[in-house]
């Protein structure tokens, strides 16, 4: 169904995540650009993702981090009195996934991408809420190398259970699975998993996915064992143990929160320069020419 609004020009879809519809629009007094997240209602098991949107909405206005994507506004829609959807307004963000094919930075401009995040990170937990949802989709990177961090709809507060489980499988800590009281170091694991997915292509083990089915939506076409493969001897070992730390089983056992991962990346990319003997290279890498993507906001489906 099209986005209609009175206030704003509709400019172009965006998108398509989960049970929703992403578009570019335009505020007509301000001409201010937002984004505008649609979700229908068709019946009453779809209310969970109406109550998303709160969530985000809920989490998203009590941040003010530049990593943090910027929440704005929550309307509903309703026929005969009954809700039929609603739309969350948000910051615009024109850049790519790190989920995209065209996103190939060296491996010294990743881990400072990923320092990035963790600042944004701390600045959410500060406020009382993990993400709960960390994984190269949620991390976009702006044309001007800026990081971006979306899409709050799975948040919660800190020492806080969830009432069912949530989460994307491949990046899920351990205490998400089993429902128990989420903090700080849920975040870590979930940073961890998704550094280790860029790197190497490949997920790590987690509560839900070791125990996957073969014809379960997510693992067509894959097998199980290719889940658990050997680590690629060229990822340096001060950056797979970084991984490992962050990945632990056991919470108690991971890097404590997210200061600590911005010291345990300021240690790891002293290493990889001593060990290359070069100057430390510049943060932001240098534009590419590739064409510029329209799949901005669209949520990773892997």
């Amino acid at each position: 169904m099209a986005l209609v609004l009175s206030d704003y020009r509709v400019l172009h879809r965006v998108g398509v995540g989960a049970n929703s519809e992403l578009y570019c629009v335009q505020h007509l007094e301000t001409n201010e650009m937002r984004c505008a997240k649609h979700v229908t209602k068709l019946d009453e098991d779809e209310q969970k993702f109406i109550d998303q949107l709160k969530s985000e909405l809920s989490a998203g206005q009590k941040l003010d981090h530049p990593v943090l994507r910027k929440v704005y506004e929550l309307r509903t829609v309703r026929k005969f009195f009954k809700l039929t959807a609603a739309i969350l307004f948000m910051e615009y963000i024109d850049g790519i996934s790190m989920s995209s094919n065209q996103f190939r930075p060296t491996l010294p401009v990743l881990l400072s991408y990923f320092r990035r995040a963790a600042e944004g990170l701390h600045a959410m937990h500060q406020k009382g809420f993990v993400h709960a949802d960390l994984k190269p989709g949620n991390l976009l990177i702006t044309h001007d190398h800026e990081v971006k961090l979306i899409d709050f709809g799975q948040s919660s507060p800190i020492m806080q259970a969830k009432e069912r489980i949530q989460g994307t499988p491949d990046y899920m800590a351990p205490e998400q699975a089993k429902r128990s009281v989420l903090d700080q170091r849920t975040d870590v694991f979930g940073l961890g998993a998704t550094l280790f997915k860029v790197i190497t292509g490949r997920v790590i083990k987690t509560e839900m996915n070791r125990t996957a089915g073969l014809h379960m939506p997510t693992r067509i076409g894959k097998r199980l064992n290719e889940l658990n493969k050997p680590i690629s001897v060229d990822v340096p070992a001060s950056v797979m143990k970084l991984v490992q730390d962050c990945c632990r089983e056991d919470p108690m056992e991971r890097i404590a929160d997210m200061r600590a991962i911005i010291n345990r990346i300021d240690l790891t990319q002293t290493i990889l320069e001593r060990q290359s003997g070069a100057a430390p290279e510049e943060e932001k890498p240098r534009r590419r020419s590739a064409p510029r993507p329209r799949s901005t906001d669209l949520h990773d489906q892997q």
